[in-house]
């Protein structure tokens, strides 16, 4: 079953903050190993000032991004967003998989 319109921009939205965010990283990565270069006196100050730059830049257009994508979910609660159904007769499911799943990593820690 196709998903409706506004739950596929959603997913590809968070998608898209999600490759930012990997880029920001990237960026941050690549700015501390030119520091470390810049640190034993190699000449690795514009590699520096650019990754640094870019890292931020990446992190700001993620947080913009995330805001965007919260104040959509704020306005359309209630309306657009799927309503979650709870079955009555197995609202303890998760509770008995979760005290399940404890056992058995219990036993393997043991």
């Amino acid at each position: 079953m196709p998903q409706p319109k506004y739950v596929q921009e959603r997913i590809e939205s968070l998608n898209s903050i999600d490759r930012q965010l990997t880029s920001s990283l990237l960026h941050a990565s690549q700015a501390v190993a030119a520091l470390a270069e810049l640190k034993r006196g190699e000449e690795m100050k514009h590699q520096f000032e650019m990754h640094a730059r870019n890292f931020y830049q990446g992190l700001e257009e993620a947080t913009v991004s995330l805001r965007n994508e919260i104040k959509f979910l704020d306005d359309n609660v209630g309306t657009r967003l799927l309503p979650i159904n709870v079955n009555k007769k197995a609202s303890d499911q998760d509770d008995d998989k979760l005290r399940e799943q404890l056992t058995l990593l219990e036993k393997e820690l043991s």
